[in-house]
């Protein structure tokens, strides 16, 4: 055996098992969005059953809609998510979640604030 074929060799295995790890990586990504998945189809579930539960009580879909536009713009845009906003520590005003510092006084901003808005406190 020459150096060539050493080299080719090793170069063969090193791929294989960098092949082998890909593999790997994409059966857990697998599991993974499976799990995703099954939560989504749980929340579709609940989503309709609230929405249903509501419409035999007196509410109808264009007054969910509604709310559902109202919670969306909660954050500053009409783009179907719901992003929180935060509230400073020091001096209360509300923020951006993407902020680490208050605007306003300078305050930094702690991760936990995003739960406490969450919660209404």
């Amino acid at each position: 055996m020459d150096i060539y074929d050493i080299f080719q060799n090793f170069r063969i295995n090193d791929l294989a098992r960098e092949a082998g790890q890909a593999k790997s990586h994409a059966r857990a990504n697998e599991v993974s969005l499976q799990g995703l998945q099954d939560q989504i189809d749980h929340l579709s579930m609940v989503c309709l059953a609230m929405s249903e539960l509501l419409e035999e009580i007196g509410f109808n879909k264009e007054m969910l809609v509604a709310k559902i536009q109202e919670i969306d713009l909660r954050d500053g845009k009409l783009d179907g998510k719901f992003a929180p906003a935060i509230h400073c520590s020091g001096c209360g005003r509300k923020l951006a979640p993407r902020h680490v510092t208050c605007l306003y006084c300078g305050a930094k901003v702690k991760s936990d604030s995003v739960v406490q808005s969450q919660h209404g406190r």
